[in-house]
This record gives C-alpha cells, sequence and structure tokens, in this order.
C-alpha cells in the first residue's frame, strides 16, 4: 500500500520510500503499479489511471505527486514544466560541501549508456546547466545534513553535483560513497513539495518525515 500523505479530487501526494522505481518497470517494484492496484476498484473492467507527474530515483524517498486524471496531469506537468512549484531535499554526507551554505552551479552531461550524469563547471556538448541552492543544517558523528533546494531539474541532478564537489551522498556508490546504507538506497530524501492545487483552492504543501534509517540522529 502507498503511505498517502495528502490528496484531492484527482490527485495524491505520497511518501514513496527508497528502493522502488516510479515509473511501471518489468524488473522490480514501481509507485506506478502499487498506485493502480490500489486505485482500481474491485470489480472494474479498467484499471485505474495514474499520472507520473515527476519522478524520484529508485533510491531515493519522499514527497512524490501523483495524478488520477489526465486532464489532472496536464495541468501538473505544466505547473513543473514552468518551475511554479518548490521541491526541498534532504541530504548527508560523509565530507562537508565547500561552505555552510552556498549555491553550486555545473553543466550536466549524460555518459554514453545514459545510465549515469557528468557534471562541468564548463559547458559540454549537450549539457544543461544545473543550480542548486543548500545550507548546513548539522554535523554529527562525522556526517553533513544539508538542505537542498534544486532550481532546475535535471537527471541525477543533486547526486552529481554534490559528488563533482567532494561531497557523495551516503550511500550512492554509483557516485562515489564509500558509505552503504541499504541496497538500492542511498541518504536523499525529497523533504517537501509545494505546488498550486489543480482545482485552484490554492498551495498545497506537504512534508515527508525522513526515513527511520536515517543515517544521521
Amino acid at each position: 500500500m502507498l503511505d498517502i500523505l495528502r490528496e484531492g479530487p484527482d490527485w495524491a501526494v505520497i511518501n514513496k520510500p527508497a528502493g522502488i522505481a516510479t515509473e511501471r518497470h518489468f524488473q522490480y517494484d514501481t509507485v506506478e503499479a502499487r498506485a493502480q492496484l490500489q486505485w482500481t476498484r474491485e470489480g472494474a473492467k479498467k484499471a485505474g489511471y495514474v499520472g507520473i507527474v515527476h519522478r524520484l530515483d529508485r533510491p531515493v524517498s519522499g514527497v512524490l505527486l501523483l495524478a488520477r486524471k489526465k486532464a489532472t496531469l496536464v495541468k501538473l506537468n505544466e505547473a513543473f514544466a514552468t518551475r511554479r512549484t518548490r521541491k526541498v531535499y534532504r541530504a548527508v554526507t560523509a565530507k562537508p560541501l565547500p561552505a555552510d551554505g552556498g549555491e553550486l552551479v555545473h553543466y550536466l552531461g549524460r555518459t554514453p549508456d545514459r545510465k549515469k550524469a557528468f557534471a562541468s563547471t564548463r559547458p559540454v556538448p549537450g549539457g544543461q546547466e544545473a543550480r542548486l541552492s543548500y545550507r548546513l543544517l548539522r554535523e554529527a558523528e562525522g556526517l553533513y545534513e544539508y538542505e537542498l533546494r534544486p532550481m532546475t531539474g535535471r537527471f541525477h541532478q543533486l547526486r552529481v553535483q554534490l559528488a563533482t564537489v567532494g561531497a557523495p551522498i551516503v550511500g550512492d556508490l554509483a557516485y562515489g560513497s564509500m558509505r552503504p546504507v541499504r541496497d538500492n538506497v542511498i541518504a536523499l530524501h525529497a523533504y517537501s513539495l509545494a505546488f498550486s492545487d489543480p482545482q485552484g483552492e490554492g498551495e498545497v504543501e506537504v512534508v515527508a518525515p525522513v526515513p527511520a534509517y536515517w543515517p544521521i540522529n
């Protein structure tokens, strides 16, 4: 069952567990498959509609918005495309970022197999600019917890930008972390999401607490 944090007539915000993918996949568990099963009425001839508004990587947990009607998906997709949303993440690293607070700016490209990203401080052919702001929340036991606010939405953006400045996210072995958390889990959590209600009921802001296995207490 999905952990639903907030829902409207045609949308739902869930707390996605780390380790499952967002979109349907034949090889492993996904949010899309769970939602469709949960939203299909017993005895119905047609499966319940699940619209993927945005995505979280498989090893990432936290706030994820889903649409329950096509028209709602279109409205929410437009809000994300025009940056009329606010996303806040929490991340834990084993090394500090360059300062207690600031901004990271890189140009991101994709590896030939398209499975990973790479970042450069200078424009790269086919690359896209990536920006995020950050601030240190706390330091304990040799670990650093940061609040991250992405200003762009790129493939693996937060993961590769932190790794590029020498502070890979704990558990993110693909980007250089030497400290595991669990299989298919990294210490990156989508902490909050703010968006305009598609039915015109004002702004909705939803917060998901960090998971129990969070590496810094």
